[in-house]
């Protein structure tokens, strides 16, 4: 793509009536194919699949491991009563913001260079917030982003799909809990037990893809720690479990309730399906998380070509169904309100998913178990 007029990334989603360009933008179409091209490509592969990987992955794992050596030679400052956010960790942050651009150079191809300007924006927004001293799920969405526009000027291709969720996103997370531990950054924008984790999102995606057609765990399997620590090396899925084991104490259903309610959905695939829908619900249709997003000429906030078109009667119920209109979820593991603003249209082709008691499935009901409160909308 030389020749193309690159530009610094800016912020676009300013306000809630924001929200609706950036459902119909070419950014959210894109991006989110290009999560499924992720996760299709990773169905039942372990992590530890024999991967051809390319001089240029590994360039990139290499420089992913360099930043994650700055961590170590950063001493921890002195904190009295803080529990999250070691200012330490703004060291890091300052150093990396200062050679991002020059790391960058020297793993890209140079036909790719130009690119650098729009890039070094979603790199350095991947490893969490310097004033804040957090990290959540829109940083990491930051990294993915980095991916896609990678894959768009040709960097990367379809072919490389396996290697960018098993190495390269894999090697991330590595960096990332790294430098949350540490630092002891806090979760960005966390609902505690409410949240499918402190900090990451897509890997559960992705691990979950990784699991459908296992024969030996099923969704219930996590809830044994035995297991997990057994199989933690072969998905993504279950390494972040335990990690979560490894870094909270207590009961699981206390500590990772929707997690914890996942396990009783019947089958990895149903899993996958629920997670995507609960990511875009959760994250890319979050005001509080979408409003740090940048957009250039790579993640354009350009209205889609392909959005179609929608009139009233789309919307409404019909006049003589009988049926009351439908109220949007209040909870529940898979469950999301698309916001007010969106009412208007349909928001792509997805549905509000009603809530339910997954944990149901179960014939034995923990007896502490109980619903999450509603959700506050942004």
């Amino acid at each position: 793509m030389s020749g193309k007029a690159y530009m610094a990334p800016e912020k676009k989603i300013k306000n809630v009536f924001d929200l609706n360009p950036w459902y119909f933008s070419k950014a959210y179409e894109e991006y989110l194919a290009f999560l499924h091209r992720l996760n299709d490509s990773v169905i039942g592969v372990h992590t530890t699949a024999d991967i051809r990987c390319s001089p240029l992955v590994i360039d990139f794992i290499d420089m992913l491991d360099s930043l994650e050596k700055w961590i170590d030679k950063i001493p921890l400052e002195e904190v009295s009563e803080q529990r999250f956010g070691n200012k330490a960790y703004r060291h890091f942050y300052e150093r990396l913001c200062k050679e991002a651009p020059e790391l960058l150079q020297q793993v890209l191809p140079a036909e790719a260079h130009d690119a650098i300007i729009e890039l070094v924006t979603y790199f350095t927004e991947s490893f969490g917030n310097a004033t804040r001293i957090d990290y959540g799920s829109g940083h990491e969405a930051n990294f993915l982003i980095f991916l896609f526009c990678l894959q768009k000027i040709g960097v990367f291709n379809n072919e490389d799909n396996q290697v960018l969720v098993l190495r390269i996103f894999n090697k991330y997370l590595r960096v990332c809990r790294h430098l949350q531990t540490k630092f002891k950054m806090e979760p960005a924008g966390s609902r505690g037990v409410h949240a499918i984790d402190d900090f990451q999102f897509a890997p559960f995606i992705f691990g979950s893809a990784q699991l459908i057609g296992s024969k030996n765990l099923v969704p219930d399997s996590y809830l044994k720690k035995t297991v997990v620590e057994a199989h933690a090396h072969t998905s993504l899925f279950l390494d972040c479990v335990n990690f979560i084991n490894q870094t909270k104490t207590g009961p699981f259903h206390e500590h990772s309730n929707q997690l914890w309610n996942i396990s009783a959905v019947p089958h990895w695939k149903k899993v996958n399906s629920g997670m995507f829908k609960m990511y875009e619900g959760e994250v890319l249709k979050k005001f509080p998380v979408v409003q740090h997003m940048f957009f250039g000429s790579l993640f354009s906030f350009d209205r889609s070509e392909n959005v179609k078109e929608t009139n009233e009667e789309d919307i409404q119920p019909p006049q003589n169904s009988g049926m009351p209109p439908r109220a949007p979820a209040q909870h529940g593991m898979f469950a999301f309100k698309i916001p007010s603003v969106a009412n208007s249209s349909t928001v792509r082709s997805a549905t509000v998913v009603e809530s339910g008691d997954l944990r149901s499935l179960h014939t034995h009901k923990h007896p502490e178990e109980h619903c999450p409160p509603p959700m506050a909308e942004p």
